[in-house]
Formats: structure tokens, sequence, C-alpha cells
């Protein structure tokens, strides 16, 4: 018994209609980043460990995909490491790559390789694969396209405004509906994690990151299990319960960090860009404060954003970013970069699923010569010519069943039919049969490439 085949799981393959739609979408965000002057990068596949190990945190370093070494190298496994069960430690001593995680990190390394050949504020666009071993689901995928943009120079509040408009300007391009943009400050997080007298923000970013899947009540149990004390997990509730306008939070908040002397930079840059942001025509986006949101990545230093999905389409966000000033060059004021993502699969589904891609996607028309048992060297004359002016066209193979050719023509949705069987020889002309109208035209074979040129 044959084994079955499947693609691997949190994979897909795609159809030709699929891949037509995703160039669709592909097309209007790479048009809008260079309407935005964003430059277009590519980068590896796969990075060496060492470039992308400690750069998110260690849940997101357990996902990647590393590639296992081969020949002597395999012979460094830490064999210790695996007795011990320290099987991160031991899956590292046997691979020294790993297919990318995301494409920020593949950024800050190519910036750091290039600096002398770059002109700052570096603004650069990516649309790349990059993979993740995370548990599938819906929009959810382990292979999938990631689209930033990111700006690298000295942090300028127009660098977040810039981003938060590119968003705007893509989903008015697509017509989607308006959608919340929420955002924070991980400097604002840091003030709450003195407050809660914790050492780091990271003992509660990880889990804030889940507030969307498991709500406060699940972030405030998780924190409990990790022994938290009660008094902090309360001021953390406290603060996350603050309601009302983003001015109000802000004031709050400020009041607050104010009476217990922590820094206020991040609450007065959050305050600066949502009184900017007002001043912009946004089409798309409801800006939001929202004190849980988190942004899981470690490398994330100050304005965090995060972009839900409409609110009929409940699938997690569909995009997001934020500044991070240490990942190029540690220290260095002048390499400061704040970038977004998309999530090209969930803005995708929600597209498809709100019909909004256009009927026609591919605006060039294609064309299928019926096989009569014709001399093949004119018929290929003329699909030579037509394919010079990149004409869509082939042959049908075969000299079958005209019904069968025709069905095939359907089935590929091919736009019109040209015919040349004997009678048009001896007439001395070719007919054209327009497949979705069904009408036909008789005309002059001489005409024949001017004739389809014409309509193509």
């Amino acid at each position: 018994m044959s084994q079955k085949l499947n693609t691997p799981k949190g994979t897909r393959d795609f159809s030709s209609l699929e891949l037509k739609k995703r160039e669709y979408l592909l097309n209007v965000l790479k048009d809008c980043f260079k309407s935005f002057n964003f430059q277009e990068i590519q980068t590896p596949s796969f990075e060496n460990l060492t470039t992308l190990i400690g750069k998110y945190g260690d849940d997101e370093d357990n996902l990647m995909f590393k590639i296992l070494s081969s020949g002597d190298k395999i012979k460094k496994a830490d064999i210790d490491a695996f007795k011990n069960n320290k099987l991160s430690k031991f899956s590292n001593s046997l691979s020294d790559k790993a297919l990318r995680y995301d494409l920020t990190v593949p950024l800050s390394r190519f910036i750091s390789q290039n600096l002398n050949d770059i002109s700052f504020p570096f603004k650069r666009f990516q649309t790349q694969l990059v993979w993740r071993a995370e548990r599938p689901q819906r929009g959810r995928y382990r292979e999938f396209l990631q689209c930033d943009v990111d700006i690298i120079g000295e942090s300028n509040i127009l660098h977040e405004l810039e981003c938060i408009k590119v968003y705007d300007s893509v989903f008015n391009r697509l017509g989607l509906p308006k959608v919340d943009l929420r955002i924070n400050n991980r400097q604002i997080l840091e003030g709450v994690s003195k407050l809660m007298k914790l050492e780091t923000v990271t003992e509660i970013a990880s889990v804030l990151d889940k507030t969307d899947k498991i709500g406060i009540d699940g972030v405030m149990k998780e924190l409990k299990d990790r022994n938290l004390s009660d008094d902090s997990i309360n001021l953390l509730k406290s603060l996350l319960d603050i309601k009302g306008t983003n001015q109000e939070k802000i004031e709050n908040l400020r009041t607050i960090f104010d009476s217990n002397n922590i820094f206020l930079d991040g609450v007065d840059l959050l305050d600066e860009i949502i009184d900017t942001s007002q001043k912009f025509n946004l089409n798309n986006l409801n800006i939001k404060v929202d004190l849980s949101l988190a942004r899981g990545l470690s490398y994330y230093t100050g304005t965090i954003i995060e972009v839900s999905s409409p609110k009929e389409y409940e699938i997690g966000s569909i995009g997001g970013g934020g500044r991070y000033d240490d990942l190029v060059q540690k220290n260095n004021p002048k390499l400061s970069g704040f970038g977004i993502s998309f999530g090209f699969d969930r803005i995708f589904m929600i597209l498809d699923e709100l019909r909004l891609f256009p009927n026609e996607l591919n605006s060039s028309k294609s064309f299928l010569f019926l096989n009569f048992g014709l001399e093949l060297d004119s018929i290929l004359s003329y699909l030579d010519k037509l394919r010079e002016k990149n004409i869509t066209c082939e042959l049908y193979p075969s000299n079958v069943k005209i019904k069968k050719q025709l069905d095939y023509a359907n089935q590929k949705g091919i736009d019109y039919v040209v015919i040349i069987g004997d009678e048009e020889v001896k007439s001395n002309i070719f007919k054209l049969k327009n497949m979705k109208s069904g009408s036909q035209s008789s005309i002059d074979i001489s005409n024949l490439l001017s004739e389809i040129e014409s309509i193509s």
C-alpha cells in the first residue's frame, strides 16, 4: 500500500488563482511602500545561529527551525546537555545555522555589514518567507510571508507616524473596514514593572503578549502561577483596568508614575504621538492606547504598536511593530530603528471572505489555438510572434474533439479561442471566439496578429 503524501504541518500549496490573489495583495503592499520611498532589500533564507539566538527571547528562540550540522561538525554535539535534559542547549550544539525567524534581525545584520555604504535614515522594505515552529491554527502557519518596512536612523517621532500612515494607506487601498491600531511604549512597561517591584519587564512582557488570547483574567492567573506576589498582580490589574479616552488614560498614568518618581519619557512620547496623529488624515485606523500591549519580542525598547483584525474577523492581529534602539549597534543613537510588519496571510483571508479582491486579477487576455491537425509550422509561428509581445497563448496539444478542447479552455479560464481549420485556411480567415460572452467573429487571417494584439 502506497504511503499517503501530505504537505508538512503548517505549510500550504497554492493554486494558480490563489497565487494571482497573493500577487495582487503583494503588489498593493509594494506599491504603497515605494510611494513612501522605502527601498527593497533581500537577505538569505537562513542565518548563522549566533546572529539570531538571544535577540527574541527564550520562548521565541525555541521556535526556530535549526539546520542540522553535517560531517565532522556533528561530533561537537553536547551529549552532557542531552543527558541533563537541557534540550535547547543540546539542539544548539547540533546546529550553527537556522531559518530566519523574522526579517528585523537579518536587517540589523545587513546594516552592520554595510554601514559604510548606507545613507541614513535608511528606509527599507522586505517581503520574504520566514519560518517558526509554532502550533498551526487559523491564520497562523509555520512558513509564511512577512512584509516589513523599517526606518533606521536617529530616533524621531516622524518615523512612528510615517509607519502608522503606511498601515492606513495600505488598508485604504485594499478597501478594508476601519480597524484599531493599539499603541503602548516599552518604557511604560518598564515603569509598570518597577511599580510591581520586579527586576525586569521580561517577567511580565511575554505573559501580557497573550492578553488577546487568554484575556486579562488569564494573564493574572499565569502570573500567579509564576509566583508573582498578589500585591504586584493586583497593581498590574488596576493599571490595565484604567478606562477612558486616550488622553484620560495617559493623564492617569502620568499621575501614577509622577507620584512614584518613575521616568515619564515613555508617557510623554505616547502623548506626543497620539496628539500629532490626530493631525494626520487617517481613513482606516482608530488609534487606541492599550496598556496591556507588550509585543513579546525582547528587542523592542520604545513605542510598540499592533493592528487588530476587523471585529467580525477575530483572527488576531494583522500587523505590529515597534522601536528598537540597540538591535543594530548597542548604545548608538544614530542606529535606532522603527519598523512594522503586515500579517499577509491574515489580511489575505479577510480580503477573500469580504470579496475585496478585484474580479479581474489579470487585465491581459489569454488565447488558445484549437488543434485541427494542420501543419504546425504556421501555427507555431503565430505563437512565437505573440509571445514575443508578452501575449499569453498556447496551442492545444492534440487533435481531439472540439468539445474537449473548449472544456479545457473553460477550465483554465481562457479568454479567447482561435479557430483555424481546413475551411478557414481555404477561405483565408480565422475565427475568434469570446469564451465569456460566447460571441464569435470571422477576421481576415492576414490580420491575425494585429487583431489579437489589439484586444490582449
